[in-house]
């Protein structure tokens, strides 16, 4: 168990170090894809600090063992979100229109209407708000 948690916090840790570097230079023009890009791998980072969350609250059972729900915790995104929003800093969830309410991985993706025609999911990220959100997620797990 010990080594999962290792694991999923070095890999988030991984994560941010990587967007910190990107958004070292606050002057920086980027575009929009390179953005989108950045939004993605913080989400991803967010999900994967929910599993360690979730991670953290097993206990052993009768028998010495963990229970895992692997379908709807260790695996759901919404449920990950929501556990790592229960001890990251409330500045996160100024990134997010509502929370997580919208799947912040769809930003790099193509989705279908009703219709079943293709969508662009549209999302206005601020470089500013990311840099620091960045740099406030690093700060809570070091």
């Amino acid at each position: 168990m010990n080594q999962t948690q290792k694991k999923i916090r070095d890999n988030v840790s991984s994560m941010l170090d990587f967007l910190n570097q990107c958004l070292v230079e606050p002057n920086t023009e980027l575009s929009e894809v390179y953005i989108n890009e950045m939004y993605s791998i913080f989400a991803n980072a967010i999900e994967e600090y929910g599993k360690l969350v979730y991670m953290k609250s097993l206990t052993l059972d009768s028998e010495n063992k963990y229970e895992v729900n692997y379908r709807h915790k260790f695996r759901d995104h919404t449920t990950k979100y929501h556990l790592a929003l229960t001890e990251l800093p409330k500045s996160i969830n100024d990134l997010f229109e509502a929370g997580f309410t919208k799947m912040p991985m769809n930003i790099l993706n193509v989705d279908l209407d009703n219709e079943g025609n293709p969508t662009w999911i549209a999302f206005d990220v601020d470089v500013s708000t990311l840099r620091k959100c960045v740099m406030d997620f690093r700060d809570h797990i070091n």
